[in-house]
């Protein structure tokens, strides 16, 4: 079971260097922003993913939970993703509500309940044999409200779904999510800026993901060093 802060990286140095047990997320939209320069998770395929993730657990030997995103298409898709992360090492794979190709900025549209319950199911049959949890997403409280968010989450929690994230909300969401009696298997991914990590922190969910702080801790350091290398070399900015 996830606990605590969830370090977020691509860097199997990173990886080696935190020496810790503690299950590490492997971001697509991090892989897309350092591969590509875009923050666009869309942009990463399944195969591009499943290389990366591959390579990744070979040389880190780490607990690391997988990023499906939304699936990279349909029910099948969701299937075979499960199939091959877990093949590759995955203890976790995340799977989230958003239409497929997902977006990491903005949220492009959701997936209807029912059509997302499936995608899940498929998910859970593709990694059953290699003891796969998988942990459903949901971002779409924006397009869907917070009714429908609650709706979500019990019907995850009856399928036997352990524990589950919930991403983009503002702090009355927060509040009133922290009152339900489920939240104990609720964790938050911060994606964006309408929240930070001290004041998420504060209502003690059981797990926090901190995505949007490290992009911007990555870019800052990126930087830095784009700023060195003007500085010793005289280039003109």
């Amino acid at each position: 079971m996830l606990k605590g802060i969830i370090p977020v990286t691509i860097s199997a140095n990173l990886i080696k260097n935190l020496e810790s047990d503690q299950p590490l997320f492997v971001s697509g939209r991090l892989l897309a922003i350092m591969t590509l320069g875009k923050d666009n998770e869309g942009l990463i395929t399944r195969r591009e993913y499943l290389q990366y993730f591959s390579t990744l657990s070979i040389e880190t030997e780490a607990t690391l939970i997988a990023d499906g995103q939304s699936g990279f298409g349909n029910e099948l898709s969701a299937w075979t993703t499960a199939k091959e992360l877990g093949n590759a090492g995955a203890r976790y794979l995340v799977l989230n509500d958003q239409k497929w190709p997902a977006t990491s900025t903005e949220i492009a549209g959701t997936l209807a309940k029912k059509i997302f319950m499936n995608m899940v199911k498929a998910a859970v049959a593709g990694g059953k044999d290699y003891d796969l949890q998988i942990i459903p997403k949901l971002e779409g409280i924006t397009k869907y409200g917070y009714a429908e968010l609650i709706s979500r989450i019990e019907l995850l929690l009856k399928m036997g779904i352990k524990q589950i994230i919930v991403a983009r909300l503002n702090r009355n969401e927060l509040a009133q999510l922290k009152a339900e009696k489920f939240f104990p298997k609720i964790g938050i991914e911060l994606d964006n800026m309408a929240l930070d990590l001290i004041e998420v922190k504060n209502f003690k969910p059981t797990f926090i993901v901190p995505v949007e702080s490290t992009i911007a801790s990555t870019l800052s350091a990126e930087q830095q060093l784009y700023e060195f290398y003007i500085k010793e070399n005289n280039y003109e900015k």
